[in-house]
């Protein structure tokens, strides 16, 4: 597991190691994080921040 963090505090837990400067949706608040940094090693640890809701964006693939 990767446990993501947001000012020191723990949000929830990735299954899958995430991208450096990605996006992800809390499903459970609604909230839209972007993830800052991805610790390497034993430690495992992602770290974000609070975003812009990205609703109403049209998300295509290019």
């Amino acid at each position: 597991m990767y446990p993501f963090y947001v000012d020191n505090k723990k949000v929830f837990s990735f299954s899958y190691k995430p991208r450096k400067n990605g996006v992800v949706k809390d499903d459970d608040t609604g909230i839209w994080y972007e993830i800052t940094k991805v610790s390497e090693g034993r430690g495992r640890k992602v770290y974000g921040k609070v975003t812009s809701n990205l609703d109403g964006l049209s998300w295509r693939e290019y």
